[in-house]
């Protein structure tokens, strides 16, 4: 009966560690961010991830036309500045298409 105790004990214990903050790793997509963008022509998305309890850092994924992915490195001023442009015309669009009374 006891070899029973232990064995759901140390499953209870494998779970909830499991459950803590991924154990200890981040889970961001981003592993390695880049100091620049390519040509703006090329770039077909852009989204931003804010700090989470999975990964505590903000993480700026851009989506090229031909398919592939990067991280930008959001603590340059050029990244920072995108992120504002992107805010600013998406409270832009928020006024234009909510309906007035």
């Amino acid at each position: 009966m006891h070899i029973r105790t232990l064995l759901l004990f140390s499953v209870l214990v494998s779970v909830a560690l499991a459950q803590i903050a991924g154990f200890g790793k981040s889970r961001c997509l981003c592993r390695r961010v880049r100091d620049k963008s390519g040509p703006p022509k090329n770039i077909l998305d852009i989204q931003i991830y804010p700090p989470s309890p999975s990964c505590d850092t903000m993480e700026v994924v851009v989506s090229l036309k031909n398919g592939l992915q990067y991280c930008l490195d959001p603590r340059l001023q050029k990244v920072q500045d995108i992120i504002s442009t992107l805010k600013s015309v998406r409270a832009q669009l928020k006024e234009t298409s909510t309906p007035e009374p």
